[in-house]
């Protein structure tokens, strides 16, 4: 395995990019209706508390991934166990996100395409992705990070300005 390194920076735009997505494909707080701000806050919090008990855990063990310091701390066959579960929760999850942004491609470009062919195409970007490696991604994910908060403002004003022109003018 390569010693890649990013920077704190790098690992805050990541994240930050990764609870964008995460809030356009799956509605965060509907259920608190007017109050959702304080969900997403608790939910944001809480997520700082999980990062900052991952990062001590780095600090413990710097050269054991994850799955192997859970032996340790809890033990060879528990932690096994813990560790598949881990490994399956996320998984999960990453088959969950492809399957809504498949679908949710298809619902808003590509109808008449088949959602086999859209997940496939993303898998083959996903792929190409990891290969490169987390320095690659991270550094990718700051020109994204650019562009949305630069341009998105951008774009959201000049979209105002136009409908605003198209109401005016009827």
């Amino acid at each position: 395995m390569e010693n890649a390194r990013i920077s704190g920076w790098q690992l805050f735009v990541l994240i930050t990019l990764f609870e964008i997505g995460s809030a356009f494909l799956v509605g965060l707080a509907m259920d608190a209706k007017q109050d959702a701000w304080i969900a997403i806050l608790v939910g944001m919090i809480s997520s700082y508390a999980l990062i900052f008990i991952y990062y001590r855990l780095h600090r413990y063990y710097p050269v054991l991934a994850l799955t192997e310091y859970i032996e340790k701390i809890i033990g060879k066959v528990r932690g096994r166990i813990l560790a598949f579960l881990y490994v399956l929760y996320f998984a999960n999850g990453a088959a969950r996100v492809l399957r809504d942004f498949g679908a949710m491609l298809l619902t808003f470009v590509y109808p008449d395409t088949p959602l086999f062919i859209v997940n496939a195409l993303l898998m083959l970007g996903i792929i190409y992705t990891v290969r490169q490696g987390i320095e690659v991604m991270a550094r990718s994910a700051e020109l994204l990070f650019f562009f949305i908060y630069v341009l998105s403002p951008s774009l959201a004003l000049f979209l105002s300005s136009f409908l605003a022109s198209l109401i005016f003018q009827a």
